[in-house]
């Protein structure tokens, strides 16, 4: 073997066809990132034919960053290595996240690092198509240059020298959001473009939208915002006090909650929602449809409105919202503990995931109940490897009973998490059939449906708790989004619910991001901003407000501000695509500057 490679060695024609190879390195890292963000090679095709800028720009980015890598190691093989092992994990990242939950690769999501674990528990599947061959043809293309010992003819001393130039030239051209968005520019590529990702990404390519969104990661000043701004906004406002006794809020956000009766051509052996149905027509209780800023993942971006009251969209894309919570933060938490209320949090999860541990005491909780304390609670129970809701449904029954001063107790569920895997016969108890759906994503919905069917009587069994008790309380049970379905929201776009691909329409986008919300209570609720018991609309940031409206309960300032934009924008965020309104711009500044307001300073 060792003279075999001394001989491959001294061939001169294939010496030099292994540095000619290498001109063709950076367009084959370029077609794994675009492909896998594409999904499709006729997608990729047009792209290329009607973006020609920002495709030029992902061939130069390539050509740069491997020429980088040349100088800085030297070798061909090792240089091929890093970038294209590169290119293929965040090819395959972009592929499988947009696929579960709608959302491309951000570059905050390497933040998430740290929790690849529990991210990698919800994926299902093997490779997408054609990775096993681009990650042969990578190992057979850097076997093939390590065979050759191909090195720069440069000394180490020089190499250096050229990399540092390298990167001081691009620092000029480069340094400074100014400056890097005028380069952008100049292939097409533009900071209004990241307000929809999934347009930026098939505008731009995996590689521009990248860069575009690396150009905006840092907390970003809204347009028109300044703290005079901010502070005249919410001096028209005053604090509102209780007007009746203090309600227990016990604030359930169900794991992908939603009414999946909606989906044309299904047909179900039972209803999967009796007791949802039930307490619909309840006099105590207000319904409807909450706008959510999510669908299939991404639980911490509505999970954080319906907290603060805040925006997300304020943030930068792919940002952990709670990243940014590292001081006291008035919320709608701290508004029931500065009342005197217990503020407990619960999730049967991680405590780290998503920095909640490290967030929970900045919103105003007192207590965060999570997956190792809630074990020592009970016998914990699980389905499908999730800890069940009904364990958990026990755990809230818990501990308001051993709390004696008035209670606000948020639980976020996970027995319905994906994947969706399909379930064994004998654990299917509720069918279901459809002539529009694929066995694959029938299946995918039959699993989600048993977990639906739980979600249910975990309400049930919830409201009649309430109804047992003498201290009034109320119940918030919510979806934070649709389950995904299927990759790539297969199942949706079979059953002509909505479309999977070029779905920037209102109509489809309102199907895609609404999820059922309800309020329900022991005692006679106040109907507050709403004026009829089902059918009502409403954006995360309102639903607590609506809540403390509801209770008679106390108020703040900004709070009130909120109401007064209910009247006008009940519901809005830009995933729904909607019209910018006079109306709409006006409640963007002041919402968008309350964020950078109180998570700036």
């Amino acid at each position: 073997m060792p003279n075999l490679i001394s001989r491959l060695r001294a061939v001169r024609p294939l010496y030099w066809l292994g540095w000619t190879s290498l001109l063709f390195f950076p367009p084959y890292c370029c077609l794994i990132l675009e492909y896998y963000n594409t999904g499709q090679l006729d997608i990729l095709l047009d792209f290329w034919r009607n973006h020609p800028a920002p495709s030029l720009f992902g061939l130069l980015v390539c050509f740069v960053l491997f020429t980088l890598l040349l100088l800085l190691l030297g070798r061909a093989a090792p240089a091929c290595a890093l970038m294209g092992g590169v290119s293929i994990l965040a090819g395959f990242i972009n592929y499988t996240k947009t696929a579960l939950n709608g959302d491309p690769f951000f570059p905050k999501d390497v933040l998430m690092a740290g929790e690849a674990g529990s991210l990698l528990s919800y994926l299902s599947g093997g490779l997408p198509k054609w990775m096993p061959q681009a990650i042969l043809l990578l190992a057979v293309w850097c076997i093939g240059l390590a065979v050759l010992r191909l090195r720069l003819p440069i000394r180490r001393k020089e190499r250096l020298f050229f990399a540092a130039s390298a990167i001081s030239l691009c620092a000029v051209f480069c340094s400074g959001q100014a400056r890097m968005t005028a380069m952008l520019e100049h292939f097409g590529i533009y900071p209004e473009q990241t307000v929809l990702q999934l347009f930026n990404y098939k505008e731009n390519g995996f590689i521009g939208a990248f860069v575009l969104n690396l150009n905006t990661m840092g907390l970003q000043q809204p347009k028109g915002y300044s703290r005079e701004f901010v502070e005249r906004l919410l001096s028209g406002y005053k604090e509102t006090e209780s007007s009746v006794g203090n309600f227990d809020v016990i604030l359930v956000l169900s794991e992908s909650f939603c009414d999946l009766r909606e989906m044309p051509g299904l047909t179900f052996s039972e209803n999967p929602l009796p007791r949802y149905d039930e307490l619909l027509h309840h006099g105590n209780c207000y319904s409807g449809t909450m706008y959510t800023n999510a669908i299939g993942g991404g639980t911490v971006r509505p999970e954080f409105e319906i907290l603060t009251g805040l925006s997300t969209e304020a943030l930068p894309s792919g940002a952990t919202p709670y990243e940014y919570v590292n001081r006291p933060l008035e919320s709608y938490v701290s508004n029931y503990q500065n009342a005197g209320y217990r503020t407990v949090a619960m999730h049967p999860n991680t405590a780290t995931f998503y920095a909640r541990n490290t967030a929970y005491p900045n919103l105003g909780f007192d207590l965060f109940y999570s997956f190792d304390e809630l074990y020592e609670m009970g016998e914990l129970t699980y389905k499908r490897g999730y800890t069940t809701d009904q364990y958990l449904e026990t755990c809230i029954e818990q501990v308001l009973d051993q709390s004696e001063e008035p209670t606000l107790l948020f639980a976020i569920t996970m027995q319905n998490h994906q994947p969706y895997a399909p379930m064994p016969q004998e654990e299917i108890g509720l069918s279901v059939s459809s002539g529009r759906l694929s066995r694959e994503n029938l299946d995918a919905v039959t699993t989600y449906v048993q977990g639906l069917q739980d979600a249910d009587q975990m309400l049930g069994a919830l409201a009649d708790y309430i109804d047992m008790r003498d201290r009034p309380t109320v119940l918030i049970f919510f979806g934070d989004h649709k389950p995904t379905l299927g990759a790539n929201l297969a199942a949706y776009d079979e059953s002509g619910f909505f479309p999977a691909f070029n779905n920037f329409y209102p109509e489809a986008r309102k199907k895609m991001y609404s999820t059922p919300f309800l309020i329900y209570a022991n005692r006679p609720l106040n109907p507050g901003i709403f004026t009829e018991n089902t059918g009502n609309s409403l954006s995360t940031y309102y639903l607590m407000d609506a809540v403390a409206l509801c209770t008679g309960f106390q108020r703040t300032p900004y709070m009130n501000l909120l109401l007064n934009c209910y009247d006008t924008v009940p519901y809005y965020n830009t995933r729904l695509a909607m019209e910018e309104t006079p109306e709409v711009e006006k409640f963007v500044r002041a919402v968008h500057s309350g964020t950078y307001e109180r998570l700036h300073r």
